[in-house]
């Protein structure tokens, strides 16, 4: 007994050749927008974290600048400074690489960074706050000291205003132009009020 079916016809190959390229048209796009998506959230993360290094590192410094105490006996607010905080055209050129004040505690605090060749190195340097690490990644401290008329001056019993300039990258080695190949740069002015 032979069955005999009718009206069952199959794809042919052509159809099916075409079905397969449209799916791969599809799965193309879909893979696109899935590697750009995910491209952008690399990118925004590694953004994040160098903004949030920066302006930690400057916020730290600003505030206990703030809080800064004269140099008991004088109108000294800044104990010792880099030479070259009276040098360049901020904030291009120039600039101190460290500093130290009295904290609201009266005691010494000192910012620098430590670390070698900061601006080439993959991952930065630390700046340190008294021998200990504020913030990593840092590709570049400046500090410039002004006087009361606004001019840069290195006198130490002259100054009355500091600006800071940090630039920080990503505490990861990325490889440069990828997603995590990311810098920010801030910069702040701190008035003295205690003096």
């Amino acid at each position: 007994m032979r069955r005999t079916l009718r009206g069952c016809r199959g794809f042919t190959l052509a159809e099916l050749l075409i079905v397969v390229a449209i799916l791969g048209f599809v799965m193309a796009a879909i893979f696109t927008l899935q590697q750009q998506g995910q491209l952008a959230y690399l990118t925004g993360a590694a953004r994040v974290e160098v903004q949030q290094n920066a302006r930690l590192a400057l916020d730290t410094m600003i505030s206990d600048l703030r809080l800064a105490l004269p140099v008991p006996g004088t109108t000294r607010m800044v104990t010792e400074i880099d030479g070259a905080c009276d040098t360049g055209a901020p904030p291009g050129t120039g600039g101190g690489l460290s500093i130290r004040f009295r904290d609201q505690n009266d005691n010494d605090t000192t910012y620098q960074l430590v670390g070698a060749s900061c601006a080439t190195s993959a991952t930065g340097c630390d700046l340190q706050r008294n021998g200990v690490t504020v913030v990593g990644g840092i590709q570049e401290l400046r500090i410039w000291c002004y006087n009361a008329s606004g001019a840069l001056n290195d006198t130490l019993a002259d100054i009355r205003e500091i600006r800071i300039h940090i630039r920080t990258r990503s505490e990861r080695s990325p490889a440069a132009g990828s997603a995590g190949d990311q810098h920010a740069v801030v910069e702040g002015r701190v008035r003295f009020r205690n003096v």
